[in-house]
């Protein structure tokens, strides 16, 4: 099997589990909601990011050991469980929290900005997206099995390990950041309405109900 066609055949599956709502898809829509269209598109950046180094870490066999070691792993599984359960609790909170939209450091009024205003958006909902959706893609021990299990299959006989996973790797990330870009889009287009404070309560409610059962899930989930 030439490259070619294994990009293209890795091509679907890498779509499936991409589309397939999970922790990565909840950061991105209240992302999104909550910061605008820039920051859900640098939390898609973010996801992609992790993406390509889960890839890395395939080439250099790094996630094959990882699923190797019954310790690694169950360290590992444990601390994703614990970091999805943090989120959980995070996003409970905000439901909780009073306080309408314009509380949210990216409202306005008007065109007026300030350096304070400015400052707000760059760095507390810009980078916190993409630092969020990298950590909880990176923090997803089932798509570093993905990495072990089904990209391996698509790697041509005698072609290189390493510099194939990468291509089959960051084909993956292409997929992956434009579909986040378009759930982004879709979210802030409809901001006016998701950031009404009764709608952004149960959009914050049903983030911490997936981040909790992917958590649970972890934590009940063994080798």
């Amino acid at each position: 099997m030439e490259l070619a066609p294994a990009l293209l055949a890795y091509a679907i599956p890498a779509a499936l589990i991409t589309m397939l709502p999970g922790p990565d898809t909840a950061m991105v829509l209240t992302t999104a909601v909550k910061g605008g269209r820039r920051a859900a598109a640098l939390a898609a950046a973010g996801v992609g990011t992790g993406i390509l180094l889960w890839g890395a870490a395939a080439a250099l066999g790094l996630a094959a050991a990882l699923r190797s070691s019954a310790v690694a792993y169950d360290a590992f599984r444990l601390t994703c469980a614990a970091y999805l359960v943090l989120l959980a609790i995070r996003a409970v909170r905000a439901s909780l929290r009073k306080g309408d939209a314009t509380d949210l450091p990216h409202a306005t009024s008007g065109n007026a900005t300030t350096p304070s205003t400015r400052r707000s958006r760059r760095l507390p909902y810009f980078g916190w997206g993409y630092r969020r959706a990298l950590l909880t893609c990176l923090l997803n021990p089932k798509l570093g099995i993905f990495f072990v299990v089904v990209l391996p299959q698509f790697i041509p006989a005698g072609a290189p390990v390493g510099a194939t996973s990468l291509a089959l790797s960051s084909l993956h990330a292409t997929e992956a950041t434009a579909w986040y870009l378009v759930l982004g889009k879709l979210a802030d287009t409809a901001r006016n309405v998701l950031a009404r404070r009764r709608v952004r309560i149960w959009l914050d409610r049903v983030a911490g109900t997936v981040y909790l059962g992917f958590g649970l899930r972890l934590v009940l989930d063994g080798r």
